[in-house]
């Protein structure tokens, strides 16, 4: 009897170990990542509580906002779909692309209609006193604060582990 017993604690022992392990290897809920190009880790995310989002900056030649704006595809695809601009500076584009449509309205400059499709982008996080912000749902998240200056990020749609997610930064919750 005592054998059986301890069989029968043994395989829960184990039963409860495999799923505890599942439970924080396995990958879960998707969310917005940024992944340190040197390290090759997580670095920061954003569960994704909303298939769109938009990209706030500074531009460094000119000093005037740019707001670039993207939605989530089922397969995690990223397409940027609208980008808002002050200036026909360097780095700017002065017209539309094909499909697309320019428009010129209250001193800004809008591109709509984009349906530019990308698996992930790279982000610099630059090393000089301007604004680079994630916005969802009405919340504006300083990537600044988050993420280290002069360093470059991989960011992509991805399920991320407990585990995972204990290595890097919710900057949704700060």
């Amino acid at each position: 009897m005592n054998l059986k017993r301890t069989y029968w604690i043994l395989l829960s022992i184990f039963a409860f170990v495999l799923i505890f392990s599942a439970a924080a290897f396995a990958p879960m809920q998707k969310n917005y990542v940024f992944i340190n190009n040197k390290s090759d880790q997580v670095a920061a995310y954003v569960p994704m509580v909303d298939t769109a989002f938009q990209i706030k900056y500074t531009h460094s030649i000119h000093l005037s906002d740019v707001l670039e704006s993207y939605k989530t595809l089922p397969d995690n695809t990223l397409v940027a779909t609208e980008l808002e601009y002050e200036d026909f500076n360097v780095g700017m584009p002065s017209g539309a692309g094909d499909g697309e449509e320019f428009v010129e309205k209250d001193g800004k400059y809008f591109i709509k209609n984009m349906q530019r499709e990308m698996p992930e982008f790279r982000l610099l996080v630059g090393d000089v006193d301007a604004g680079l912000s994630f916005l969802i749902k009405e919340k504006e998240l300083d990537l600044k604060a988050a993420l280290e200056r002069g360093t470059s990020y991989t960011f992509r749609v991805q399920r991320l582990s407990f585990f995972q997610q204990l290595k890097g930064v919710n900057i949704y919750e700060q």
